[in-house]
């Protein structure tokens, strides 16, 4: 006769703030097993990580334990990107609507990050953003810009009535596919 843990234990062992004191980086025969997903579809069991930019957009399984150093390192096996050339970009603190966006330091565990998006199995992204060599350095240096939390207008402030015209909105749609 077994005794097993309560389940509050178990809680609290997956809560996300024990995450990253027990994260143990993926090795490249672990990411040479994560496989991307066709077509996204909500999936209650597992979460679902979007990475876009540079080329790439793809979405991988991910567990409460996967860091943005595992991300690189998935990249850097699946698509030969040299991280040293891209930041991953999420959401700036913890994510909710406007949470602002800042470039993700290889120690964050993603379901940290996304907090309820991960929670709920919603669909999450990371962008790649491309780095510039210093001609003065010779170093990849960062080209994207903190994005500070913003708020959205509230519905009635959001929506006028131009919205709704049609003709504009062709008439502006021809104007830039010109203007491009």
């Amino acid at each position: 006769d077994r005794i097993l843990p309560s389940p509050l234990w178990w809680s609290y062992l997956s809560a996300p703030h024990r995450l990253a004191a027990t994260a143990m980086p993926l090795s490249k025969d672990d990411v040479s097993g994560i496989e991307t997903v066709a077509h996204y579809t909500h999936d209650e069991d597992q979460a679902y990580l979007m990475l876009y930019g540079e080329g790439v957009f793809e979405t991988i399984p991910i567990e409460a334990d996967y860091t943005v150093g595992d991300m690189k390192l998935w990249l850097n096996f699946h698509k030969g990107k040299d991280p040293a050339e891209y930041d991953l970009v999420g959401p700036k603190g913890c994510w909710k609507m406007g949470a602002g966006s800042e470039v993700l330091g290889d120690e964050v565990v993603i379901s940290e990050v996304m907090g309820e998006r991960f929670e709920n199995k919603w669909l999450m992204q990371l962008s790649l953003f491309p780095k510039k060599k210093s001609e003065a350095s010779g170093q990849w240096e960062s080209t994207f810009e903190t994005i500070e939390e913003w708020v959205p207008p509230p519905p009635e402030e959001a929506w006028d009535e131009e919205d709704d015209d049609e003709e504009k909105w062709k008439k502006d749609v021809e104007k830039s596919e010109a203007d491009n």
